[in-house]
């Protein structure tokens, strides 16, 4: 009887020594939505845990600079399923996809058995920092289009009047309670204008780390001024977004200027959509780039390029010390400047110590 009642114990200890191998674990994606620096978010990260013996356990947050997220806890005891949710209170303050992990580590009540895992809870997403900077109006397009409202209502096209319909006039166009009023069918005159489109190309070869992260924020101002336009807007920046507008379209182009990395090369730019101003972005200005921003000019209506020497400038309210020489980008820029003009690029420098002017 002794000989089984010390069979059981050791059975038993041994079972307490595995218990926290024997747990299973699944993380589920925390809810937090992406924003711009100085944002807050609140959310939550939930794990489930399956437990065949008794644990106890003790969830934590690892702290992220970028995120503004300090560290929290959660402990208790699981046995069976439980699923635990530890809140996250997040106030975002650097541009890009960073990594949320935890930490689980499991004891068994006699502390015989330890096990400690890192979790990867998924990826919270931050856009650039918006700044104020001087607005920018793209050159007018070729082409006569109806005038867009700011916040896209429904009918994108916005009308100066009533008149009676005629032949060959859009359905889409038809005032469906001025008809019935009157008994005939009237529609809306749309007012046109030239709206232009903006091609932006932000070069992702950086020489600083600041570079990036300015050209970044930069970019996300123009295509919100562009959005708030109602002007038709894409993107160049490791992937080509082409000419679009609504939210969808912004949110995509934000989330594309917030995964941005930097190479060792320089992204060429490719070609502007015709009759579009083409806003091109570079610190290099690599000889292949310029190279490249000649031929991707070719069907634009205009052309600017912005070149950062120092890979920053001055935002409102910054003082900065004068940047002396210049660097072997800035000569190549200016070594071509006549040819860029020429080709319909107009070469904008704005070094370090500068306030930004477009």
């Amino acid at each position: 009887m002794e000989g089984v009642l010390g069979l059981l114990s050791l059975l038993l200890l041994l079972a307490l020594w595995r218990a926290p191998r024997l747990a299973r674990i699944r993380v589920q994606t925390p809810d937090l939505a992406p924003g711009f620096p100085g944002q807050v978010r609140l959310g939550q990260v939930a794990v489930e845990v399956w437990a065949p013996l008794p644990l106890f356990f003790r969830l934590e947050n690892l702290p992220s600079a970028p995120l503004g997220l300090e560290p929290r806890g959660l402990s208790g005891m699981a046995w069976g399923k439980i699923r635990l949710a530890l809140p996250l209170s997040c106030r975002y303050r650097r541009r890009g996809e960073h990594t949320l992990r935890l930490t689980l580590r499991f004891t068994s009540p006699l502390g015989l058995g330890e096990r400690l895992l890192s979790l990867e809870a998924g990826r919270v997403l931050v856009y650039p920092a918006l700044r104020p900077l001087p607005p920018f109006e793209p050159a007018p397009s070729f082409f006569l289009e109806g005038k867009t409202e700011p916040f896209g209502l429904p009918d994108p096209l916005e009308a100066k009047g009533l008149r009676p319909y005629q032949p060959g006039d859009s359905l889409r166009l038809l005032a469906k309670p001025a008809s019935l009023r009157q008994g005939r069918p009237i529609v809306r005159e749309v007012e046109k204008s030239l709206l232009g489109s903006l091609f932006l190309h932000l070069d992702t070869q950086s020489l600083h780390p600041a570079y990036l992260d300015h050209g970044a924020s930069l970019a996300a101002w123009l295509l919100l001024l562009a959005e708030k336009s109602g002007v038709s807007y894409g993107l160049s920046a490791g992937e080509v977004l082409p000419l679009g507008r609504g939210r969808g379209h912004l949110v995509r182009a934000l989330s594309l200027l917030a995964r941005l990395e930097p190479t060792q090369t320089p992204a060429l730019p490719p070609k502007a959509p015709p009759g579009s101003t083409f806003f091109l972005i570079t610190q290099a200005a690599e000889q292949a780039f310029l190279k490249a921003a000649l031929k991707g000019s070719a069907q634009a209506r205009q052309g600017v390029l912005l070149l950062l020497p120092e890979g920053y400038f001055l935002y409102p309210g910054e003082k900065g010390r004068l940047a002396l020489g210049k660097t072997p980008g800035l000569e190549r820029a200016l070594a071509m400047r006549g040819l860029l003009l020429a080709h319909g690029l107009e070469l904008k420098v704005v070094r370090g110590h500068q306030p930004l002017t477009l």
